[in-house]
């Protein structure tokens, strides 16, 4: 049941060749490249900001415990912000080159970078 599920789900998917032409000249190609140009021009220097304020507020913290457990919280989160900002602007060539893989390629008009 699940595999005929599948090949009749899947078999729609396989016979397009470039997914996104019809988005090519309008207003998405636009909100695409606009939307990663503001991760990569806004969100990159804020990680790099916050993790700097985190590390200067442990090194600040002296032997207090309390505040070394919050920079440390705050460092580890910054880490996290910016694992989710690499993995916004690397996961569109990641899903490109896999589905380029199984036979279908992303329009170049839909790829951010």
């Amino acid at each position: 049941m699940w595999i005929s599920f599948l090949v009749i789900m899947t078999g729609s998917a396989a016979a397009q060749s470039d997914v996104g032409d019809v988005y090519c000249g309008t207003g998405v190609e636009t909100g695409i490249t606009i939307v990663f140009g503001a991760i990569a021009g806004l969100g990159l220097p804020a990680t790099g900001f916050y993790v700097c304020r985190a590390g200067l507020s442990y090194m600040r913290a002296g032997g207090n415990p309390e505040k070394k457990n919050t920079a440390k919280e705050r460092l580890v989160m910054s880490g996290v912000g910016f694992g989710i900002i690499v993995l916004a602007l690397i996961s569109p060539e990641l899903i490109d080159n896999v589905g380029s893989q199984m036979g279908f390629e992303f329009s170049s008009c839909v790829q951010p970078f």
